[in-house]
């Protein structure tokens, strides 16, 4: 099953990208064409349609977002299958800071993209339809994070994980690295 953390950020990069790339059926990135299309198709999500030929004046926003999820979200997220899944290696300090940058970034960029659904034009979108994306797609990615590209059994956080508690997990985990490390250079004083 795939990782919607792996997936996204390339479906929605790809109008970044060239489009020999995607758009024909043997092109190396078609699949996830395919998956946007058939999402688009689906639930008819602005979000997803967003381009940056399309881009006007109040979703201006979804451009920036992209650049977090192929800069940030990407790497971060290829790095932890690669650390947590293949080397089977625990989380380093660094590597707790950049899953708490990406729970954050997670949280607010799918928070901020909920709120955008209320503004949606009442003539294209029904209530139901926005009732139908908030609490089918971006709800449960705000809440439910399953990363389901990574062994069960790597690290309790990776499983399962709620996005906006991913932050307050790897935050709480890096203050007590620091509490340690005060101790130990307030014993060392002491000395």
């Amino acid at each position: 099953m795939q990782s919607p953390a792996l997936t996204n950020p390339v479906i929605d990069g790809l109008d970044f990208l060239p489009k020999s790339l995607w758009e024909s059926a043997g092109s190396p990135l078609h699949l996830f064409h395919g998956l946007k299309q058939d999402y688009i198709a689906e639930l008819n999500d602005p979000i997803v349609q967003w381009t940056p030929e399309t881009a006007s004046g109040h979703d201006s926003w979804m451009g920036l977002f992209v650049y977090f999820e192929l800069a940030l979200a990407l790497p971060v997220m290829l790095f932890t299958v690669y650390r947590l899944g293949i080397k089977r290696q625990g989380t380093s300090g660094a590597h707790e800071l950049a899953l708490m940058v990406y729970g954050f970034e997670a949280a607010f960029t799918t928070a901020i993209a909920m709120h955008d659904v209320f503004y949606w034009d009442n003539t294209v979108y029904t209530a139901a339809q926005k009732n139908k994306l908030l609490s089918q797609m971006y709800l449960p990615w705000l809440i439910v994070r399953k990363f389901h590209s990574v062994p069960f059994g790597c690290l309790e956080m990776v499983a399962e994980r709620i996005a906006s508690l991913m932050f307050v997990t790897m935050a709480r985990r890096i203050l007590a690295r620091i509490r340690v490390a005060d101790a130990a250079l307030a014993a060392k004083k002491g000395q």
